[in-house]
């Protein structure tokens, strides 16, 4: 058998990959409605901590995990795209990856200066954190505001992402899906 036959495993991602990826993907999915939420009006105080306390620590093991991913991905690079995938599809494919990588790590990043700048602890970032930053409050300002426009871009990135694997998974079922699932 040539390896080319319909009863062929698909290419698929390294298991650490799909770990790492699966990982990402549950932090991103409650940090982005903890932060929603958190800046509501009409919070209790104590709901509001915590929301604020979670958004703001799990933001550097997001970062953490998404460097990591990086490494892997030079480790052991990802199978290819399905040859049947139109030229146009994978170079989209390819750019939202690559945004999504460069608007996590951007994010993380203006939250951690919006957070420090603005003289907020980082609770248990602290220790390796602390005084990266000092206190500026128009620096604090120009974080937040970047962040807030990043949060909207990582949206709209996760949105066409999880659109795509849908399509690929549901619709088309090219094997593209596969390559991610299951996470280990």
């Amino acid at each position: 058998m040539d390896g080319s036959s319909a009863f062929s495993p698909p290419l698929r991602y390294s298991r650490s990959a799909r770990l790492l990826h699966w990982l990402t993907v549950v932090l991103v999915l409650t940090t982005i409605p903890a932060g929603l939420v958190m800046v509501q009006d009409g919070l209790s105080r104590p709901l509001q901590d915590a929301l604020f306390l979670y958004h703001k620590n799990i933001g550097p093991v997001i970062l953490l995990l998404v460097l990591l991913r990086l490494v892997v991905r030079l480790v052991s690079p990802p199978p290819p795209l399905p040859a049947s995938l139109p030229t146009i599809q994978a170079l989209i494919a390819r750019a939202v990856h690559w945004m999504l990588y460069i608007v996590l790590v951007a994010l993380v990043i203006s939250g951690t200066v919006r957070v420090q700048a603005g003289g907020f602890p980082m609770e248990i970032w602290d220790p390796v954190l602390s005084g990266m930053v000092g206190k500026d409050e128009a620096l604090a300002k120009s974080a937040s505001e970047l962040h807030e426009l990043l949060k909207s871009v990582l949206i709209a990135l996760i949105a066409l992402h999880a659109g795509a694997a849908a399509l690929h998974g549901l619709v088309k079922r090219d094997g593209v899906f596969s390559r991610m699932w299951p996470p280990a």
